[in-house]
């Protein structure tokens, strides 16, 4: 007898007496009546063969976890600089007061509101002669007249003109009554 027909017979052996060495290693129990599935009775722990070596994996193995997420960091936005604006007048009346502003970036005149929102910028504050802006815990303050007299007046450079100095001269002369 060769070796393939002895592993022959030893399967088939095995087939024959498989009913009887299966009830002996605790097969479920027969179905109830109700139950279409066979498979219905036995508890998951039992079925785990299908999760520990799936069917349509290729290798018959669990496929991996999923990677961990990453944890982002996120930046905070760059803070709105405050807007460019000039403080033209404050108007009070009887129902409140009014700043009216121009600002550069479209050099309209604004005629704002306490809770109005200039820029992006809310008036949180208006004064006599000062507007206040707010944005998150940032404000910022703008003054009537902030800019008179802050001109630097420039010196001529080079010799003076002798024309413009005669006629100044001048000027200067009939006013003194020389």
């Amino acid at each position: 007898m060769t070796d393939f027909h002895r592993r022959a017979m030893i399967a088939c052996l095995l087939l024959l007496h498989a009913p009887a060495l299966a009830a002996d290693a605790g097969a479920p129990p027969d179905p109830p009546s109700g139950l279409v599935n066979p498979l219905a009775a036995w508890s998951l722990d039992r079925l785990s063969a299908t999760r520990d070596r799936p069917l349509f994996a290729p290798t018959r193995r669990p496929s991996p976890p999923p990677p961990a997420p990453v944890a982002r960091v996120i930046e905070a936005a760059p803070a709105a600089p405050p807007p460019r604006l000039t403080l033209l007048g404050i108007v009070t009346e009887a129902d409140g007061a009014r700043a009216m502003v121009r600002t550069e970036a479209s050099d309209k005149v604004v005629r704002a509101r306490l809770g109005d929102e200039i820029a992006g910028w809310k008036v949180t504050q208006i004064e006599p002669r000062r507007v206040i802006l707010s944005l998150d815990e940032r404000s910022v303050s703008f003054t009537l007249f902030a800019g008179v007299g802050a001109k630097a007046t420039r010196a001529p450079s080079g010799p003076p003109d002798p024309q413009a100095q005669n006629v100044a001269e001048e000027r200067i002369d009939r006013r003194s009554g020389r």
